[in-house]
């Protein structure tokens, strides 16, 4: 999935196998959702708007292989 360029602080997105959402993380401080150095990356639910903040970039990329920290996405794992 192509990277929107307008897009700030957006680093990569992906379509969660498990549930069909658009998963993306971003630098949450690049992206005005956190000025909080000790969670300065963001895993975002596109397709439910939910927003989970993490220590490193690897925990927020491993945040979107399993979303349960999204409800509605809770719903549709197995």
């Amino acid at each position: 999935m192509r990277l929107p360029p307008d897009i700030a602080g957006l680093v990569i997105r992906r379509r969660n196998r498990l549930t069909g959402a658009i998963l993306s993380v971003y630098r949450a401080s690049d992206a005005g959702m956190s000025d909080d150095p000790e969670f300065p990356w963001a895993a975002v639910c596109e397709t439910h708007g939910a927003i989970v903040l993490n220590a490193t970039r690897r925990l927020a990329e491993q945040a979107m292989q399993f979303p349960e920290w999204c409800s509605d996405c809770t719903e549709k794992l197995p």
